[in-house]
């Protein structure tokens, strides 16, 4: 898919869509029963998102994913998590990517973790204004050691599929990974033969 920047390749297309689909899935896995709260897994799924591919496409899955668990879960929900968790996505893979310094290439785990607390305060900061404005500061307040909880769980989870299963290292070295500095987003002038297997609109 292309427009009069960038050609999108069929593999982000396809892993965008994989991503999404499985963040919108996570919300059906059961939730943990807390003292404090009910804790959900789709944090761990918008972080893997955000770990494997580039910013656009952390916020379609995560954003998008959530929305479309919440059109049957939780409607009220929908437009506050499509920005939460696609702003969740799309800052720690930017930061993951492109910010912090390439010295944590060899222990590339650190700064996903790094990134990862980023991410969790942009959930727990979110949810808290969402509820502030909802349903007031009082209860606002009760439900932040829940976030806290459930983006400690998913960052872990997500912490241990990608690099404690060095999942994303095998996906990388099979060349199964989208290439988003080289194959994501290129120049529409970009050489015919280049451009062949990717689909166009």
């Amino acid at each position: 898919m292309k427009n009069k920047k960038v050609v999108y390749s069929t593999k982000w297309i396809t892993y965008t869509a994989i991503l999404t689909a499985l963040v919108a899935a996570t919300g059906y896995i059961p939730a943990i029963t807390t003292p404090i709260g009910r804790i959900y897994w789709v944090d761990g799924m918008v972080l893997i998102a955000a770990y494997l591919t580039d910013p656009l496409s952390a916020f379609i899955a995560g954003g998008l994913g959530s929305l479309i668990y919440d059109i049957f879960a939780s409607p009220a929900m929908m437009i506050p998590s499509l920005l939460i968790h696609g702003l969740q996505g799309a800052t720690v893979s930017a930061l993951l990517h492109f910010v912090l310094p390439s010295f944590f290439k060899k222990t590339e785990w650190i700064k996903a973790l790094i990134c990862s607390l980023a991410g969790a305060l942009i959930v727990v900061l979110g949810y808290f204004i969402y509820r502030t404005v909802t349903s007031g500061a009082e209860y606002a307040f009760t439900q932040i050691p829940r976030n806290v909880l459930q983006e400690a769980i998913g960052i872990s989870a997500a912490m241990v599929l990608c690099y404690v299963t060095t999942l994303k290292k095998r996906l990388a070295n099979a060349r199964l990974l989208p290439d988003f500095k080289n194959e994501m987003l290129q120049n529409s002038a970009a050489e015919p033969e280049k451009s062949a297997n990717r689909a166009e609109f």
